[in-house]
């Protein structure tokens, strides 16, 4: 796989640019793909889950935000020019807290069953709506707060490359913050386990044969 396919610098500069070929692929990523997208600044991920949050909006796709607070996604709706409000009355944008997907209260593991079945509510209720699928965006690296790197790994290599349910999911990481804490490794193992990977200036399918986009 190539390394230098997620390239780190200007981690300080709030206004780097995103590649438009990223941010249109983001936008028409199909239904059952399981992305991963290794950012190195807040606006570099701003910018692609605003893409991707839009692109489901376009594409009559209802929105889940997984996260610890639900103001963790206020730059990125902000950026997207959405308001919240409107979403959540005709259901069309959820918000699901971490705190219901861990299996004991120490918040020391994840429960795969209980994140697969929050999933299949989630996409089930969109649905009903009318909604021909669901965007999830789970802020990933919030989950080493509480559990160990190696559940982490198991959990992400659980949920596979694909889904066979009409849902999509792209997981955040902080590449810069990994690697200053040691988790380079734990970075690369996570590739792995996704079937998209989006970086700054391109994404790479890991589907079965991986192929540059």
């Amino acid at each position: 796989m190539p390394t230098n396919a997620l390239p780190h610098k200007g981690r300080g500069d709030a206004t780097t640019a995103i590649s438009p070929k990223v941010c249109e692929y983001v936008e028409t990523l199909p239904l059952g793909s399981h992305a991963i997208l290794c950012y190195d600044t807040k606006s570099e991920a701003a910018q692609v889950l605003s893409s991707y949050l839009k692109g489901g909006l376009d594409r009559n796709e209802a929105v889940c935000l997984i996260a610890p607070t639900q103001d963790a996604y206020s730059d990125m709706l902000q950026r997207a020019g959405i308001e919240a409000k409107p979403l959540e009355d005709n259901g069309r944008l959820r918000f699901l807290s971490m705190n219901e997907l861990y299996a004991h209260k120490s918040k020391s593991l994840l429960d795969f069953d209980r994140v697969f079945r929050s999933a299949q509510q989630v996409t089930r209720e969109g649905s009903v709506y009318g909604f021909k699928g669901t965007r999830f965006i789970l802020l990933s690296e919030c989950q080493l707060e509480y559990i160990s790197p190696a559940n982490l790994l198991r959990f992400e290599s659980e949920l596979g490359r694909t889904f066979n349910l009409p849902l999509t999911v792209i997981c955040t990481y902080d590449g810069h913050e990994l690697i200053k804490r040691g988790l380079g490794e734990l970075l690369l193992s996570l590739f792995q386990h996704h079937g998209r990977i989006i970086g700054k200036e391109l994404a790479i399918e890991n589907l079965e044969q991986a192929r540059e986009v």
